[in-house]
C-alpha cells in the first residue's frame, strides 16, 4: 500500500479496541477519501480503504467478498504486512482482527515522513479530551472526539448550528477559529480557518495517550 499525501478521512485509533464495536462512530460520507490498502487472501490481491485501524484491527470499505473467519495479510502505510482475519461484516464495510497488535502512533508517524516536507499533514485521530466551545460570547463545554490538519468533531449538549463561526479551546493546544460544517444530534464537525501544523498537534495527541502516573 502507498500512503497518500492527500487529506483523507481514514480515522486512527489509538486505543487497543476493535474499531467497529465503538457505536458511536459517526457513518461516513459517501464522498469520503480513505487511504488505499491491499489484501492478499491466498494467491489472490483485493483493493480496499481503511475506514478505521486501530492496534488490534481495522474497519475497511469496499467490495471485500471474504467470507468470516478467511485469513489474509494486510498491507500497512509503513510498509509493514500484518496477519489478521475477518471477523465482521456490514452492508459496505468489513472488520480485520489483527492477530497481533500494531504501534498505530508508528504507523502515523511513518506517514507523516513519507509525505514531502511542505505538505505533511496530520491525519485524522481519535482523541477524547475535554475543550469549551465559544459561540459569540456563549461558552459550551464539548469534547473532542477526534482531530486532524484541517479540523476537529466534537460532542456536546448544546452546539451551534451549521455554518456558525466557532472558536474551540483545549489545554495545552492553540486551535485555529472554524465552521461548523454538519451537525447530527449531539456531533458537529469543525472545518478550520487555516490549518493546524502537524508539530504542534502530534505532540499534543502523545500527551493526551501517555499513561497516567500514580
Amino acid at each position: 500500500m502507498q500512503v497518500t499525501d492527500a487529506a483523507t478521512a481514514t480515522t486512527f485509533v489509538l486505543s487497543a479496541k476493535l474499531p467497529w464495536l465503538d457505536e458511536s462512530v459517526s457513518l461516513p460520507s459517501r464522498d469520503d477519501q480513505f487511504d488505499p490498502a491491499q489484501l492478499r487472501v491466498g494467491s489472490a490481491a483485493v483493493d480496499t480503504e481503511i475506514r478505521e485501524i486501530s492496534p488490534l484491527g481495522a474497519t475497511l470499505r469496499g467490495a471485500v467478498d471474504v467470507c468470516l473467519g478467511a485469513g489474509l495479510a494486510m498491507e500497512l502505510g509503513n510498509g509493514q504486512r500484518v496477519d489478521g482475519v475477518v471477523a465482521w461484516r456490514g452492508e459496505q464495510d468489513v472488520g480485520v482482527r489483527f492477530t497481533r497488535p500494531i504501534d498505530v502512533m508508528a504507523l502515523i508517524t511513518r506517514q507523516l515522513v513519507s509525505q514531502p516536507v511542505e505538505r505533511r499533514t496530520m491525519p485524522r485521530v481519535e482523541v477524547r479530551a475535554s475543550a469549551w466551545l465559544r459561540d459569540r460570547e456563549r461558552f459550551v463545554p464539548v469534547v473532542i472526539r477526534n482531530i486532524s490538519a484541517g479540523g476537529l468533531q466534537a460532542e456536546g449538549a448544546e452546539l451551534p448550528g451549521v455554518g456558525e463561526t466557532i472558536n474551540v479551546f483545549a489545554e495545552g493546544l492553540g486551535i485555529p477559529p472554524g465552521e461548523v460544517i454538519w451537525k447530527r444530534g449531539q456531533l458537529a464537525g469543525v472545518r478550520f480557518a487555516r490549518e493546524l501544523s502537524w508539530q504542534v498537534l502530534l505532540p499534543w495527541i502523545k500527551e493526551l495517550h501517555r499513561p497516567k502516573r500514580g
